[in-house]
């Protein structure tokens, strides 16, 4: 009974809908910002019809993906591109406002993104690194959604080992894979059907892909800070 109830909580995680880089300005700004800042919001078009992208590669302005109280905030009748030139970039005011504005005007503070993860260059068994990431960091490395999964693609291709630990491994117990933080496998990028086994862990191979791993093999891994 336990363990059904454990599942269950663990599958409710699946439902939720994420948005972690309006929550990451959420957090900015509840700092002492008292001037206008740059965020990572840019157009790529010149006029009339406006498709936003942040910064990081690949990533679409989305905000039907976040979660309430995360929404981004434009301020009224913004985006509006109703300067002398088009106005392709996105500012943020103290009150936490959002307009878009000139990309070449007048100097602003701008704000910065922590991926918060950390690639380890020491090969390690898959519990070693464990121990390793949680005495000197946080934890091995969980991934839940396509954004996270771009960052540890990113340290993943400066290891010198062909694949890197994740913190994820195969219970016999309840049957399932699951990440250390004690989240299912709500999103995963398996190179090939993986075939379940005790004893196993997962790794991420230099491109990106997830494969499996007998757990006493030894790699570099993906600590999260």
């Amino acid at each position: 009974m336990q363990w059904s109830l454990f599942v269950l909580i663990l599958m409710g995680q699946c439902s939720f809908f994420t948005c972690h880089l309006y929550e990451d300005v959420e957090r900015l700004t509840n700092s002492s910002q008292t001037t206008d800042a740059w965020i990572g919001l840019r157009s790529i078009n010149e006029r009339d019809i406006k498709e936003w992208h942040w910064s990081l590669p690949g990533e679409k302005y989305n905000p039907s993906e976040c979660k309430p109280g995360y929404e981004p905030e434009w301020g009224p009748e913004e985006p509006n591109n109703g300067g002398e030139n088009p106005e392709n970039c996105v500012a943020m005011k103290p009150s936490k406002e959002w307009y878009d504005d000139d990309c070449s005007k007048t100097p602003k503070r701008f704000i910065c993104y922590n991926d918060k993860v950390i690639l380890i260059k020491e090969s390690k068994t898959w519990d070693e690194a464990l121990t390793y990431c949680r005495e000197k960091h946080h934890d091995l490395v969980s991934i839940t959604d396509s954004h996270q999964q771009r960052w540890v693609e990113k340290r993943a291709k400066m290891a010198d080992t062909e694949f890197v630990w994740l913190g994820m491994r195969y219970t016999c117990t309840l049957d399932l894979w699951f990440w250390v933080s004690n989240r299912l496998v709500c999103y995963d990028k398996w190179a090939q059907q993986e075939t379940a086994e005790c004893g196993m862990a997962v790794v991420m191979k230099r491109d990106g892909e997830w494969h499996k791993k007998a757990d006493h093999k030894k790699f570099h891994f993906i600590c999260t800070k």
